[in-house]
């Protein structure tokens, strides 16, 4: 039988294990909670692109930065060059919209040196090119730019009466912009060709209500977006034959629905859409970086959100909770991106 000066030094050992295991838990617990948030006390400020297929884009890495626990602040609308100067700089720390190899020209010097570009979240994504109205391809026959040298060709399609085909094209800083004077420069269309490089949207505006109207119009588009679903390739304009800004044969492209050719000369090679991330941020958050790894989107989501975001003129605000929708159908596939980026920062 246990005496009482027994009983009460077990008691006192009880408790003390008692103590050490409610502290032990409490240790777990904490170490639990920092290792589901192993960005909480970090401020991130995201880049966006200044097209709206960006936004929906941009918002799901916002919306995923803060389940790891980032301070995330509202992305920051950049045109290209300065997008990826910031980036190299550290005034902002990443962005999700790189188009390569279309964006290279627009790098900084030894960007390379300071950032990091991602495998492709969207591989093969961005295609792109030029189209006009199948109106005027048919009766024309139009098959490739080198047609607007054509005398009738170009008065079809001269828009503002300098004799030239008016081509509805990318403003500045867009890397578009470079593409399109590339290719007018390399095989001397300037004489022939008129690259009008206003607002993308006013340009696409302008284009659309032509070829409403029974006009011919010449415009440079791209996808995922919603200008692909308001004048459909096949329906109602065509892709014409372009010669590329590069020499790479993986510019001539099959099965392109509305193609006045198969296979076409698109102009471009198909684009990968991919993070660019600073290197000091990187090396100091590895979660992050483990979830620009990981993180896949697909181009039908991407195009669909942007049409409504014509259609319904959302703003850039109002496009958050559709990625917090997609991410909330996609749950399963989500928790493993986030599941790998916790374990990097262990």
């Amino acid at each position: 039988m246990m005496q009482p000066e027994q009983r009460k030094a077990r008691g006192v050992g009880v408790l003390a294990a008692a103590g050490a295991l409610t502290l032990a838990t409490a240790m777990n617990i904490g170490v639990a909670a920092a290792d589901e948030h192993p960005g909480e006390g970090v401020t991130v400020q995201p880049a966006v692109a200044s097209w709206t297929s960006a936004v929906p884009v941009s918002w799901v890495f916002v919306e995923l930065l803060e389940e790891l626990g980032y301070d995330v602040q509202n992305p920051i609308s950049l045109s290209n060059p300065v997008a990826y100067l910031a980036i190299s700089e550290g005034d902002a720390h990443y962005w999700p919209n790189g188009w390569f190899p279309l964006h290279e020209p627009q790098l900084p010097e030894n960007f390379g040196d300071e950032a990091t570009l991602f495998d492709a979240h969207c591989p093969a994504c961005g295609i792109q090119g030029y189209l006009a109205d199948k109106a005027s391809v048919e009766e024309f026959g139009i098959t490739g730019i080198d047609d607007f040298k054509r005398e009738e060709v170009r008065a079809a399609f001269d828009a503002t009466g300098d004799g030239k085909a008016d081509l509805f094209g990318c403003p500045p800083g867009w890397g578009c912009h470079e593409g399109i004077n590339a290719m007018l420069d390399k095989f001397e269309l300037h004489d022939f060709v008129n690259h009008v490089d206003a607002g993308y949207a006013a340009n696409f505006a302008e284009a659309l209500s032509r070829i409403e109207a029974g006009d011919s119009a010449l415009y440079y588009t791209w996808g995922p977006s919603a200008w692909l679903l308001s004048l459909v390739p096949g329906e109602d304009v065509m892709w014409i034959n372009a010669p590329g800004i590069v020499e790479d044969e993986a510019e001539l492209a099959e099965d392109i629905a509305g193609a006045v050719t198969d296979p076409i000369y698109m102009g471009y090679v198909a684009a990968d859409i991919q993070v660019a991330a600073n290197n000091d941020f990187l090396e100091d958050n590895p979660a992050a970086a483990e979830l620009f790894r990981q993180v896949s989107l697909p181009l039908v989501w991407v195009s669909e959100v942007d049409q409504r975001m014509d259609a319904e003129d959302l703003s850039d605000p109002m496009v958050r909770p559709l990625a917090q929708e997609w991410i909330e159908a996609n749950r399963e596939t989500v928790d493993g991106w986030l599941e790998a980026a916790r374990a990097a920062a262990d």
